[in-house]
């Protein structure tokens, strides 16, 4: 008996030990991945800086425009033409707050569990960010709101980091295309909120591939990439409890697809 309880401590004492390794496993595998995303959105904002950069400045010189010019409409007593100036600079004052405001949350390390978020407002912060890069490389980006809020339980940087990741490559992917359109979308459909980001590229060459680690069309080494961002967001959108897919299009171009719960559906479950 005493030699079976022996034994039995000592099972006890291995499978403690082996709890307590996964345990401190898990933790290093989750801080590897944050890490790695946050290298990602880092990586992602300096591909964009140019760009912003840009995008702050000619608000800027126009501001001063408009300041040089109120001053001399009010010296020369028209006080209504020095207003609308003056309206002017505070919708551009507004419209560099918000890209700034974009930014620092989106770049800000993400550590905060799972929330309800509004679908909408996060792809709208996107289609900001992606504005720049889209004028750039001479495409447009349509975006469609759903018809009725559509509120999901995820992280906020992350889930708009996914939708940025989306916008981007289909960006990227339609160089040298005669049509450079990005559609996205978002809507109900049984109980959850899609997502869908197509372009007008030339499509997906191994559909059954894009989420591999370190899988690419792209040119290994340069400065677009190796591939890293679609298994991020994989992994983002399933931490989620969520789905995301890719495939070709009919007529051409590329579809990739995030489904969310809803936070109604959520509940229930």
């Amino acid at each position: 008996m005493a030699q079976r309880t022996a034994e039995l401590q000592a099972l006890d004492a291995d499978l403690r030990r082996e709890v307590a390794e996964r345990l401190e496993a898990e933790a290093r595998l989750k801080k590897a991945q944050g890490d790695l995303v946050q290298a990602a959105k880092l990586s992602a904002l300096g591909e964009m800086s140019a760009g912003i950069s840009h995008e702050l400045n000619q608000p800027l010189m126009a501001i001063r425009y408009f300041a040089d010019n109120a001053r001399g409409f009010l010296a020369r007593g028209r006080p209504e033409v020095a207003d609308g100036n003056l309206q002017r600079i505070g919708e551009m004052a507004r419209r560099m707050g918000r890209i700034i405001r974009n930014l620092r949350a989106f770049a800000r390390q993400e550590n905060e569990a799972l929330s309800d978020i509004g679908l909408a407002a996060v792809i709208e912060q996107v289609v900001e960010m992606a504005e720049v890069r889209a004028r750039a490389a001479g495409a447009t980006i349509l975006w469609t709101a759903p018809d009725a809020p559509l509120v999901v339980r995820a992280g906020e940087v992350r889930l708009a980091q996914v939708i940025l990741n989306l916008v981007t490559n289909a960006i990227d992917a339609m160089e040298g295309t005669p049509e450079r359109r990005v559609e996205i979308t978002a809507r109900r459909a049984d109980g959850r909120a899609v997502v869908e980001v197509r372009d007008t590229g030339p499509g997906i060459a191994e559909p059954e591939r894009i989420f591999d680690p370190f899988y690419t069309t792209k040119s290994v080494g340069g400065e677009e990439g190796m591939g890293l961002g679609l298994s991020i967001s994989y992994g983002l959108v399933q931490s989620f409890g969520g789905a995301i897919r890719g495939r070709n299009r009919d007529g051409g171009g590329a579809v990739f697809t995030v489904e969310l719960d809803l936070v109604e559906r959520a509940a229930a479950a």
